[in-house]
């Protein structure tokens, strides 16, 4: 059978993170919502003292009410949105912040040295709607914890992608069963050759904290790294006899973290 080592990225994939037209969004374990446009997604996850959401698409109007109404959808309306963190500085993640900011004055978390990225190399410097527009209220790193209520999210140091790019390890549940959750922040290797190899030793270093934490749930904010739209239409529509399409095993982690590896090193092959 063909399958493909990785995903297809092109300049449409590109054109596509800043298309607000279309949004859909699933409960993906009974704790945690994803909401996604057609390259790039979110997090929400649900704790006993409120809301957690991790990234926030782009800085739009529109990518703001998509999040508010899934989270309507979910049954969580009621729930008070307490924070919002980001994986890095790029503006398809730090998104509609300040929109969750000014409606629900949740606290934002961010590494310092992103913080600094975001503010002064914006990925769009001729468009100043898309510069730096909130600010970041803790600052995190390597082996910080974050807890909310029942749920402690575990911050891996990830450079590579951005200089300060942050990944997540945290809990969730399958019909009250838990598993351990992992999102790697960066999901594509920079441009330069030092720079890929600190996103290939960044990625060494995620997949043994992941292994230690038993991870078996694989998440990306990106749908072209896991075919998320695929995914999240699977979810949808899965009867109770189904099984959960993001649970892949502590193996299947591994295998998945391979796709990230092998962008790395096309990346250094262009590079020759």
């Amino acid at each position: 059978m063909n399958r493909l080592n990785t995903p297809l990225v092109t300049q449409e994939t590109i054109r596509a993170m800043e298309d607000m037209s279309f949004f859909t969004h699933a409960m993906i374990f009974d704790d945690l919502l994803i909401v996604s446009q057609r390259e790039t997604s979110c997090f929400v996850l649900w704790t006993t003292d409120g809301l957690i959401i991790i990234d926030a698409i782009w800085p739009s109007k529109q990518a703001f009410d998509a999040i508010v109404n899934a989270i309507r959808d979910a049954g969580w309306g009621g729930c008070p949105v307490r924070k919002l963190l980001l994986t890095h500085g790029h503006v398809d993640h730090t998104g509609c912040g300040r929109w969750l900011a000014d409606r629900y004055h949740l606290k934002t978390y961010l590494s310092e040295t992103d913080d600094i990225f975001w503010q002064e190399h914006p990925a769009k410097p001729d468009r100043p709607e898309t510069w730096k527009d909130y600010g970041i209220d803790y600052y995190i790193q390597d082996k910080d914890t974050v807890t909310l209520g029942n749920k402690t999210i575990y911050v891996c140091g990830t450079p590579g992608h951005t200089p300060g790019c942050l990944s997540y390890l945290f809990p969730v549940t399958e019909d009250s069963q838990p598993h351990m959750a992992a999102l790697w922040g960066g999901a594509t290797p920079p441009w330069t050759r030092e720079g890929v190899g600190q996103y290939l030793k960044s990625l060494d270093y995620f997949m043994e904290a992941a292994r230690a934490k038993k991870a078996d749930v694989a998440l990306s904010n990106h749908t072209s790294i896991d075919n998320g739209l695929e995914r999240i239409a699977y979810t949808r529509k899965r009867m109770s006899y189904m099984p959960n399409i993001y649970i892949i095993g502590q193996d299947g982690f591994r295998r998945y973290c391979q796709v990230f590896r092998t962008l790395g090193s096309e990346m250094l092959q262009r590079m020759e």
